[in-house]
């Protein structure tokens, strides 16, 4: 009898889970798709050559990721330090930003561009440096 309530109970329970899994994601992504639209590409190098901006999904990474940046805006072509994966953002599809660092620096943001099951899924979330975040999409002047 008890045998019988564990297992039944074990059900419910997965069945409960797999149903509020579903509304939980389905939720979640309308909240994100409600939040601001931003383009994300590099111009420090010039504004004729715009570049893919690199997300990282660890914010423990953020100076070694802004030291990056910061050196970049110095004017110099700096090595990428080997603990930030190599990641970019498409330059024209547009992220959703989702919550910025205490000092604004970072800003967490999604993207719904379509990597594939190989290179990453059909939405990638991480942060970005704000200074590489647009209001339009980058138009050649």
């Amino acid at each position: 009898m008890l045998k019988k309530i564990l297992i039944t109970l074990t059900i419910l329970i997965l069945i409960s889970l797999g149903v509020g899994g579903h509304f939980y994601n389905k939720y979640w992504h309308e909240m994100v798709r409600s939040q601001p639209q931003k383009y994300a590409y590099d111009v420090i190098r010039g504004n004729d050559t715009p570049v893919s901006v690199l997300i990282i999904e660890d914010i423990d990474l953020k100076e070694p990721y802004l030291n990056y940046y910061y050196k970049l805006e110095s004017g110099v072509e700096p090595f990428l330090d080997d603990r930030i994966p190599l990641k970019g953002l498409p330059q024209y599809d547009p992220v959703y930003v989702i919550n910025y660092t205490k000092d604004s620096l970072l800003a967490e943001v999604v993207s719904y561009y379509n990597r594939g099951a190989y290179l990453g899924g059909s939405y990638t979330q991480g942060w970005v440096y704000t200074k590489n975040l647009h209001e339009k999409p980058f138009e050649k002047k």
